[in-house]
């Protein structure tokens, strides 16, 4: 993640929150008050987004000066005070609510990516987000899996060759999308999305160049055959799963033989984890 995104996204989040002036803070804070704030966990979680943070309150005064205890994604537990901010009292009020909006975001991103991927690292899973993600934070939220232990697919269109059941339907259907792939560059890796054992079985049996295979909505009973058919077949592809899956239901993915699998409720649907930034002192100059 560069830091000119990061500037980028503050500078559009400040303009909304702060389109003039803070009126409250100009009405009540006089100009000679500092002070100091923390950021307080008031639940157990992992931290992300630090850099975001300082960036915030660069951009609405540079004189803030932040200090945290903690790494961008330790864990943290309910009740830590694990970041600390200090300058004058104007700067800090008008800063909180934006610095918080994407410390508590990012945070809840990585704290349940976090849970689910200590889940399936003994059965070798790996997490993956989508592209399902809110428009304008993409780089935050797929920097924020990473943060949490998973990794990502695709960030866009141009970042590879995925196949699905809409551009299966435009071909007219999957033998003529097998031959289309027979001119694929040999460079690019080609991942394919499976809706049936049925398109499972012609993927198998053709020469197309296919990296990866997309299970998309399985019933478990299919999952188990379909698995079973990638290993009986020698192929060397890789196994997504997806459809529905969320960190309730994690343990009917708990498979042997599945390499990744992808949920778009990570990015588009996580709840923010709960912090709080408290002023502590306060004091003139």
């Amino acid at each position: 993640m560069n830091k000119w995104q990061i500037s980028e996204i503050v500078q559009k989040a400040l303009s909304e929150d702060l389109p003039f002036e803070d009126l409250t803070s100009e009405l009540l804070v006089e100009d000679n008050l500092h002070g100091e704030a923390y950021f307080l966990a008031k639940e157990d979680l992992v931290v992300c987004g630090i850099p975001v943070v300082e960036e915030v309150f660069q951009q609405v005064d540079g004189t803030v000066e932040l200090s945290f205890k903690v790494k961008e994604g330790e864990e943290v537990s309910k009740g830590t005070k694990f970041g600390f901010a200090r300058g004058k009292v104007k700067s800090l009020l008008k800063g909180e609510r934006v610095a918080l909006n994407f410390l508590q975001h990012l945070s809840g991103i990585a704290t349940m990516v976090r849970r689910m991927q200590k889940k399936l690292s003994p059965y070798g899973i790996i997490l993956l987000d989508t592209r399902k993600t809110l428009p304008g934070l993409k780089v935050l939220q797929k920097y924020a899996v990473r943060v949490g232990g998973g990794q990502n697919h695709r960030f866009s269109l141009s970042d590879g060759i995925l196949i699905k059941d809409n551009h299966i339907k435009a071909c007219g259907g999957l033998e003529k999308v097998l031959e289309k792939l027979n001119r694929t560059p040999h460079y690019a890796a080609v991942e394919i999305e499976v809706k049936s054992l049925t398109e499972l079985s012609l993927i198998l049996e053709s020469e197309a160049n296919i990296s990866a295979v997309l299970l998309d909505n399985f019933s478990q009973k299919d999952l188990a055959k379909a698995l079973d058919m990638i290993k009986k077949s020698g192929k060397k592809v890789l196994v997504e799963v997806s459809g529905g899956v969320k960190e309730e239901n994690l343990d009917q993915f708990l498979i042997p033989g599945i390499d990744y699998l992808s949920s778009g409720t990570i990015t588009h649907s996580v709840k923010a984890v709960d912090i709080s930034f408290k002023l502590d002192k306060v004091w003139k100059v």
